[in-house]
């Protein structure tokens, strides 16, 4: 018998229960990755219909949010690194407020940035022990947040957009093939 075992398990490196937690985020990068194989420059900067929101600008708002919830919220920093800044010289929203990039950056820089994040991320976390996991960070006048809930609110983030960029990319090939 050859099926497959299908089983969360534990980034090594990382108390058991952030280990899970961690896996869950790499697998969830893993299928949108597995996904973007193949995509073209105008599948990544075309927009649907009246909504000027793009599969590029998706993957680079999902880059943003990841980065903005670790220096920001986890770590209470007011600057980013400055070889994470670096990614984002351009604004991810536009002037009404809408996911926004701009158009012709190549799917190999938008896998860049999400690498780069995401190496980021699972470095800076490996300063969290499993105390510290549950321990609530005050962001004064907007709310208090744990890095576990962080971690499960990107979780929830980027498979939700990781459905969007799915079925945006499912509806373009469609239309292309009528």
């Amino acid at each position: 018998m050859n099926e497959p075992k299908l089983a969360i398990r534990a980034l090594p490196g990382y108390p058991e229960e952030i280990g899970r937690m961690l896996w869950m985020m790499e697998d969830v990068r893993r299928e949108l990755l597995e996904k973007l194989e193949g995509i073209t420059q105008q599948e990544l900067d075309a927009p649907q219909g009246e909504n000027k929101t793009t599969v590029g600008a998706l993957l680079y708002h999902i880059a943003d949010v990841e980065t903005s919830w670790l220096h920001f919220d986890m770590f209470g920093r007011k600057d980013l690194d400055p070889e994470i800044e670096s990614w984002f010289a351009a604004p991810t929203r536009d002037e009404q407020g809408e996911i926004w990039c701009p158009p012709g950056e190549s799917l190999e820089r938008h896998l860049e940035r999400l690498a780069a994040v995401r190496r980021d991320f699972l470095d800076k976390l490996r300063s969290i022990d499993a105390e510290d996991w549950r321990t609530y960070r005050l962001l004064p006048d907007e709310y208090e947040v744990t890095p576990e809930w962080i971690v499960y609110h990107l979780i929830e983030h980027e498979a939700h957009h990781r459905g969007q960029i799915f079925r945006m990319l499912g509806m373009m090939r469609r239309s292309s093939r009528s």
